[in-house]
């Protein structure tokens, strides 16, 4: 890297604290790995730019969700007529649209390199969120994609999956775009879920889903193995995440915790504080996902020494190293099956999360950040104002 630090322009994604959100980058992934990216890049010497819009005071979250967009343009342009950076960042291009980015330097005469995170894609059919979120924006996905000089992806199967699909589409435009792709991965924040270790345990067996409620998530095929499992062992069950009333397994629910009142934790969105702290002191993490392009929430599981619990499909092979005991074939009695077999071997079951723990560490900020580095340092970036 150059002695002379390089200014990078940083737009973070809208997060919000202290509250439920539909969208899991907002209170999840969006605050810890964001952070995590940013220390990492400071300490490699990188000036980082954050433009920080105020929030407005709104009842509604999604109006200042697009407020907090809008203001993050403005204050983009501002800088860009002021003070150009070297480079910019986006770290999730779904909010900050790299189209619109690009239009701001084309007419400013600026030749400035964008690079950005794509987490999910209208090109990957499994992404219901986004089709339910935001409909009909196959097209709108794809130029933002195109328009980003470098895209980050967070696996493998992203990757492939982003060429594989779009190919169908218009092979030339898959080549351009895979040529642009790089997998640096995504960073679970170790040192802030340090912070909040214990020894405590549960006084029984804990099974914990982390995950949102969303449908890409199938949390319904989570409830009815869990359902089962309280009848028939001694197992504690941690929901972190709020249930909304209009849940269509709300009642379900409900009815279990009042016959399992000791047994069924349901962590009404819990703080990242109690988040981690349920995380160190559970025993399995489970997935039900039909949708995920890495599954942070499952490798802070991993780093937190949890026995994960995921379906043969997405980027679960992936990010679970080649242990392949602990994927079962997708539906109840999958589950069921590879639930129950580790539930009852704990030793194999320690032995597992000891192993998945290692393989963690992957995902550490040193090693996404130095990906991330050499991406930053492929281009021959102006060491003067652009």
């Amino acid at each position: 890297m150059s002695s002379k630090p390089l200014n990078v322009l940083y737009l973070d994604g809208f997060t919000v604290q202290g509250k439920d959100y539909d969208a899991s980058d907002a209170i999840g992934y969006g605050i810890t790995a964001s952070k995590a990216i940013r220390n990492g890049l400071r300490k490699m010497g990188y000036n980082l730019i954050r433009p920080k819009p105020m929030p407005i005071l709104l009842k509604d979250l999604n109006s200042v969700r697009l407020d907090w967009f809008l203001k993050g343009y403005k204050k983009t342009l501002s800088l860009l007529t002021t003070d150009p950076p070297h480079i910019i960042f986006i770290f999730h291009i779904l909010q900050h649209f790299p189209a619109e980015i690009k239009r701001m330097l084309f007419d400013l005469g600026l030749s400035i390199p964008v690079i950005g995170y794509t987490h999910g894609s209208h090109w990957d059919p499994t992404d219901t969120f986004r089709f339910i979120k935001y409909p009909e924006f196959h097209i709108l996905d794809l130029a933002n994609l195109y328009s980003l000089d470098r895209i980050l992806v967070v696996s493998h199967y992203m990757r492939n999956t982003l060429v594989q699909n779009i190919s169908r589409f218009n092979n030339e435009v898959a080549e351009e775009i895979e040529k642009k792709i790089d997998v640096v991965g995504l960073p679970i924040d170790i040192r802030f879920i340090d912070r909040f270790y214990t020894n405590e345990r549960f006084k029984r067996t804990t099974v914990v889903f982390n995950h949102s409620l969303l449908p890409g998530k199938n949390p319904g095929l989570f409830f009815k193995v869990m359902e089962r499992m309280l009848k028939d062992y001694e197992v504690n069950f941690v929901v972190t995440r709020r249930l909304s009333v209009n849940e269509p397994y709300y009642n379900q629910v409900e009815k279990l915790k009042r016959s399992y009142p000791e047994m069924l934790v349901l962590g009404n969105t819990m703080s990242l504080e109690d988040y981690y702290k349920t995380l160190w002191m559970a025993d399995i993490q489970v997935s039900t996902a039909t949708h995920e392009s890495l599954g942070i929430a499952t490798l802070e599981a991993m780093y937190t020494q949890n026995c994960c619990i995921l379906p043969s499909l997405g980027s679960y092979p992936e990010i679970s190293d080649g242990i392949k005991e602990i994927l079962y074939e997708y539906g109840e009695d999958g589950l069921y099956e590879k639930l129950a077999y580790f539930i009852v071997r704990s030793e194999e079951r320690k032995e597992v999360a000891t192993r998945l723990r290692q393989v963690s560490h992957k995902y550490s900020p040193a090693n996404v950040v130095s990906n991330i580095s050499k991406v930053i340092e492929g281009f021959e970036l102006r060491k003067g104002p652009c």
